[in-house]
């Protein structure tokens, strides 16, 4: 017994130790937007037993002992020295309380994954600014800007370590052979590859093409999503999210920040939580199906079920940062009130403008994550929106011919078509094209009805046939074949048909769902 606690007690000061010189690691290669000593605490809290939890408390603070303690003559010795205990130990009762809540159930950590990080990236920001604030630490002179970069960095940087830690702990629930996951991942780094070269290689572009391109890197992380599940998301977003952090300008200066990678760094964290819903949506109707004996076909046919619930999640996803972003939006009422009474009217004018400006940001780039309007006012309405001109079209002219009304199709049909439309442009984007032509037509045929789509790009260049193009055609073909449609392509042109049975009918819960929203 004796023998086995000093065993247990060695283990412990190994943990810690190693634990102490991986966060030095880490934290010297992050940046605040991504910040992967947040990925390394939320792997060991939530994985590590809890009886070894005091070495990795001591091993954190040891860690922020090294970084925070020869900046006494910066900062009040208190946070200095104190807050390293603090900090780990007010994180981790949020983290004793979810995984009460997941009952230490690895597949529910899987499950839950996107929720659990999010919740711990709000958390963690949390309880470091309130222990920056009361302890004399940094102080940002915007305390909501710092506060959404501090969570979209600790979001990635848990992603970029958890990822891993889960697809080990999952080894051997393939949802294809070992060999076809390697030569995808493989080709899926490629096309991720070759798309950060192009980055790299035209650093004089502007900075809305940049992040067009950085953007288009998720292309292989969809791929690998639709075809592997949630083992195949979690690799795609984890060689993207490492793409995307090597964009990132290094000064060397604390507190530095790239407002052009962290825009695509905040899209990314929220297609990572669509595609980590989603895989694992696939992965367990594909598990379902197989065990069941159902053949690849009807195989195909459940997975149009992941898609709508993907659909869903990014419905309450939307609606949730709307109510975010109304949030931010009287913090930043109530904090430019409070400028302009203590005489800071420049300050309190800058603050409302910069948040004006984020607002109407928010407004135009929304219906790229979920068009509402689609519930309501139909596929026309949203494709009509200036909105949906400037994120898809990127400069370039959108013309709309349609024929019939995609009212009378179901609300999941026209999400489906949707969706094509924007695959497809950004399909053709890779040609440059100065303008896109969008024809539909709606149509019924006895027991069926549907839309037929094509949308054809006037090209400015010559077409660059990537990794990145066949990743996303592989992504319309999915999507398609879900709805028993038809998808035909060529250099600059594309042409979906998508169908459903008459009986079918928009779905009733989202319209009510958006009703009390």
């Amino acid at each position: 017994m004796e023998d086995t606690k000093w065993s247990r007690f060695a283990k412990g000061l190994a943990l810690g130790a190693g634990y102490c010189g991986a966060y030095l690691l880490l934290w010297y290669v992050s940046f605040d937007q991504w910040f992967l000593p947040a990925g390394l605490r939320a792997a060991c809290l939530f994985l590590v037993p809890y009886r070894y939890w005091p070495f990795l408390f001591a091993g954190d603070a040891a860690a922020l002992l090294v970084i925070r303690g020869p900046k006494t003559d910066l900062y009040d010795p208190l946070w200095c020295f104190l807050s390293p205990f603090l900090l780990v130990a007010s994180i981790s009762i949020a983290v004793r309380a979810m995984r009460t809540a997941l009952k230490d159930d690895r597949t529910a950590l899987v499950r839950r994954l996107p929720l659990v990080a999010v919740g711990f990236a709000i958390w963690s920001s949390l309880c470091n600014q309130a222990l920056n604030f009361l302890l004399g630490g940094p102080t940002p002179p915007s305390v909501v800007a710092k506060f959404g970069e501090y969570l979209v960095g600790d979001f990635l940087g848990i992603l970029m370590v958890m990822m891993p830690c889960l697809l080990w702990l999952r080894r051997g629930q393939w949802m294809a052979p070992a060999g076809k996951l390697a030569l995808d991942i493989g080709l899926a780094a490629i096309a991720t590859t070759l798309i950060y070269t192009v980055i790299v290689s035209i650093p004089d572009a502007t900075p809305s093409f940049r992040q067009i391109l950085m953007i288009a890197m998720v292309l292989p992380a969809v791929f690998l999503t639709v075809t592997h599940g949630w083992n195949g998301s979690a690799a795609g977003i984890f060689m993207v999210n490492l793409a995307v952090s090597q964009l990132i300008d290094y000064t060397g200066i604390a507190g530095h920040h790239d407002a052009v990678v962290f825009f695509v760094q905040q899209c990314l964290a929220i297609v990572a939580i669509a595609l980590l819903a989603l895989g694992f949506r696939i992965a367990e109707n594909y598990d379902k199906a197989r065990r069941a004996g159902i053949a690849q076909n009807e195989a195909l046919a459940v997975a149009q079920k992941s898609f709508l619930s993907s659909e869903q999640m990014l419905r309450e996803h939307m609606l949730y940062m709307a109510q975010m972003q109304l949030g931010f939006d009287d913090e930043r009422k109530d904090t430019v009130e409070w400028l302009r009474a203590r005489g800071h009217a420049q300050a309190a004018m800058d603050l409302n403008t910069r948040g004006m400006s984020f607002r109407r940001m928010f407004d135009e780039r929304a219906p790229a994550l979920y068009p509402i309007r689609i519930e309501q006012e139909g596929l026309y309405a949203v494709l009509h929106a200036d909105a949906f001109t400037r994120f898809w079209g990127d400069g370039a002219e959108v013309y709309l011919g349609y024929k019939g009304q995609p009212k009378h199709l179901s609300v999941d049909l026209q999400l489906a078509a949707y969706r094509c439309i924007c695959h497809a442009m950004a399909l053709l984007s890779e040609s440059e094209p100065s303008e896109y032509r969008i024809g539909m037509r709606v149509w019924e045929t006895g027991a069926r009805r549907g839309i037929s789509i094509s949308v054809t790009a006037e090209a400015t260049a010559e077409r660059r046939v990537t990794q990145a193009g066949v990743a996303a055609s592989a992504i319309l073909d999915a999507r398609v074949k879900a709805y028993g449609g038809i998808l035909k392509h060529d250099a600059h042109r594309v042409r979906v048909l998508l169908s459903e049975p008459v009986a079918a009918q928009a779905a009733a819960p989202l319209t009510q769902t958006f009703a009390t929203a």
